[in-house]
């Protein structure tokens, strides 16, 4: 065996499947994707009946509604709420949320700090 045919065969053939960085960043994107999944499966389940059947009858819509979280929402949940529907209010583990449009209602519920959501119920009047 020539000298050059040894160094060839000594030298470990790597392969880009193997690398450390591309293992981290698959372990990364596996762990996005369960996140991500885990809302698009369980977010539909977290729509009250009510919620969705006012939602299948008029589509364009806007709703208010009730979001019920695991814990009180704080200035970080609030600002994302704010993001779909205008802040009426908390009290204890529910916000209220006015004029959320559908999409915004399917989006929330795939939070997974949202443990319902719900039709604002009408206010007796004293």
């Amino acid at each position: 065996m020539s000298e050059t045919e040894q160094e060839q065969t000594a030298v470990k053939q790597h392969h880009w499947y193997n690398r450390r960085d591309f293992r981290f960043l698959m372990l990364v994107a596996l762990v996005l994707a369960l996140y991500h999944g885990y809302g698009y499966v369980t977010g539909p389940s977290r729509i009250s009946a009510g919620l969705q059947q006012a939602m299948d009858q008029n589509p364009e819509g806007r709703f208010n509604i009730v979001i019920t979280a695991k814990f009180p929402p704080e200035e970080f949940h609030m600002g994302i709420y704010q993001d779909y529907g205008v802040m009426r209010g908390m009290e204890g583990r529910g916000a209220t949320l006015h004029k959320v449009w559908p999409s915004g209602i399917r989006t929330l519920s795939r939070y997974y700090w949202v443990v319902e959501l719900d039709l604002e119920k009408p206010k007796k009047k004293k």
